[in-house]
């Protein structure tokens, strides 16, 4: 399983808000075998449509099952979230967020290899699959 931090990866193309890159980092994780889960913090829908969408409706616009996309409460920060199910999933998480402040209760997951990062280069997505180690 692949834990992707919604939030975080909406800004990776040229530091603009879209959907487009969870889209390509849900299409890229899925060719490399994963099967990718995506968490938007409870504001995400704000941004992206100007109104409120539940973990559902995430979920039609990327193209994904129901169950695969969700946003936390609104006042709950994703974080504990994401690296709670990369825990019990034995998952990674794809970020650019180090998760310093979560350290100490998920070191493994914060301080393992199990952090992914990626981005844009020359319009083409990355990610840093290769130091991906098994939980």
């Amino acid at each position: 399983m692949a834990i992707i931090d919604g939030s975080n990866v909406l800004y990776w193309k040229e530091n603009t808000l879209s959907l487009e890159p969870v889209r390509d980092v849900i299409a890229l994780l899925e060719a490399s075998g994963y099967r990718p889960y995506v968490v938007f913090d409870a504001n995400a829908g704000y941004l992206v449509v100007g109104r409120y969408l539940n973990g559902q409706s995430f979920a039609k616009r990327l193209g994904l099952k129901d169950a695969e996309a969700h946003v936390v409460p609104k006042g709950q920060p994703a974080d504990p979230y994401i690296l709670r199910m990369a825990r019990k999933s034995g998952g990674i998480v794809v970020s650019r967020d180090r998760f310093r402040d979560w350290k100490d209760d998920f070191p493994k997951e914060v301080t393992g290899r199990r952090l992914v990062r990626g981005g844009y280069r020359r319009d083409a997505l990355w990610l840093d699959l290769d130091v991906v180690e098994a939980a």
